[in-house]
């Protein structure tokens, strides 16, 4: 299961040929119905503004002219903030399905006792995400099950900060009395581990 950063394709040229080809951004980044339609829509403007403005300037009235250039760069400027929009909406969604494979693979290597590899697993993600709750949980079940006592006790005390709303207060219990008995195992995951799904 892939679990590196995630990163969009063709990204890094998707705004310097949305500047020159409004919409064609779009279709760069995979959303190519948006780009399309957007093409189209500047398209339409743009010749009108050019019929309007110079091609046959005495044939529509400064009113039209000013329209068919308002509408120029409205669409123009539209292009632009589509494609802002859509690179956040693919990166959030990105970044989304990245952390679910992270922590589904990090509990899987927990349950089959590879503990190591879970915390090199989940590590990026937590630097990622350092106020994820259940990113914290889980570093917390990994470095509990690796028996690093001081650092597993670090981890509930953030796990702790973290849960505003007490989903993990079972869970931090466990964690600190499974430290304090200085055993090794993973704490009650209880309904908390859904949140993997």
């Amino acid at each position: 299961m892939a679990t590196n950063t995630p990163e969009l394709t063709g990204d890094g040229w998707a705004a310097a040929l949305n500047l020159l080809l409004p919409g064609g951004g779009l279709i760069l980044v995979g959303a190519p119905w948006s780009g399309l339609l957007i093409g189209l829509a500047f398209t339409a403007c743009a010749n009108f503004a050019l019929a309007a403005v110079l091609l046959f300037p005495d044939s529509f009235s400064p009113t039209h002219q000013a329209l068919g250039t308002g509408l120029a760069a409205g669409a123009y400027l539209g292009a632009q903030i589509r494609l802002a929009q859509t690179r956040r909406q693919m990166r959030a969604a990105a970044a989304a399905a990245w952390r679910r494979r992270v922590l589904w693979r990090t509990r899987e290597l927990v349950e089959r006792g590879e503990h190591a590899e879970a915390l090199q697993t989940i590590t990026s993600l937590a630097e990622r995400c350092p106020n994820d709750v259940h990113v914290a949980y889980r570093v917390a079940q990994v470095l509990t099950e690796m028996g690093s006592a001081d650092a597993a006790q670090d981890a509930w005390q953030r796990v702790r900060a973290l849960d505003r709303h007490g989903i993990y207060r079972a869970q931090v219990g466990a964690g600190f009395q499974r430290l304090s008995q200085g055993e090794r195992g993973a704490p009650a995951t209880g309904g908390a581990a859904r949140l993997d799904d």
